[in-house]
């Protein structure tokens, strides 16, 4: 789906959630493809839109839960209003600003964000046109020690499964199991074992074990789907 197709339906959920001022003032924000792109203003509503559209407790209804779920969100409750809001920021430079020019604005605006920002643009990278192009910034939060940060993109978010090449695939699933995050959010993380993977694995399980400490219980759902697939995951 398009980018000027994705963002009247973003409207349409935070019309239907968010305050009428905060959506008017969003309406205003968006960056028009017949119009200059300018980057200061933009950074900043990027940044504004978390005063404005920020909901504790927000849960989307049926109909916004659905509108959600054909756009390829995944998990839509997971996200919050801020970041659908700034999801809509990102799809709207994207049409407006010439296709290579994309790259140079996620990457700046991972870097200048704050935590939050930083996790709205994760999880809206597989919206955006071939998101393949933005895999250093994605690999990189992979690598984050802020937990918010990396759960955002390994987190119900299809980006990883869909675009890291396998080294950084299986370091993202290690590091999940370092950090305790629960395997089943990591999206489609069967489809991507191998069994390099199953060997990191094994060596990590001994390394607990020599430490005499605790074992995670998702240790043995990847050595049951490597075993599945037919891989060894012992050298």
């Amino acid at each position: 789906m398009a980018p000027e197709r994705r963002v009247p339906i973003l409207q349409a959920v935070l019309a239907r959630h968010a305050e009428k001022g905060a959506l008017d003032w969003l309406v205003g924000t968006l960056p028009e493809p017949n119009q200059a792109f300018r980057p200061a203003p933009y950074f900043a509503a990027y940044a504004g839109a978390g005063r404005r559209f920020r909901k504790p407790g927000w849960r989307p209804d049926a109909e916004s839960l659905e509108a959600l779920e054909q756009l390829g969100l995944i998990a839509p409750a997971h996200w919050s209003l801020d970041a659908l809001a700034r999801a809509a920021l990102l799809l709207a430079a994207s049409e407006a600003l010439p296709f290579e020019a994309h790259t140079d604005l996620v990457e700046e605006a991972f870097r200048k964000g704050d935590n939050d920002e930083r996790c709205a643009l994760l999880k809206s990278l597989s919206l955006l046109p071939e998101p393949g192009r933005f895999l250093g910034t994605a690999t990189e939060a992979s690598r984050s020690h802020v937990q918010e940060v990396f759960e955002a993109i390994a987190c119900e978010n299809p980006y990883p499964a869909a675009q890291f090449p396998e080294q950084s695939f299986n370091q993202l699933v290690l590091k999940a199991l370092f950090l305790e995050v629960p395997l089943a959010r990591v999206e489609d993380w069967r489809t991507r074992c191998n069994a390099e993977l199953g060997r990191m694995v094994c060596d990590y399980e001994a390394e607990r074990l020599a430490a005499r400490r605790t074992v995670p219980v998702d240790i043995t759902e990847i050595r049951d789907a490597i075993e599945d697939l037919g891989m060894r995951s012992h050298p």
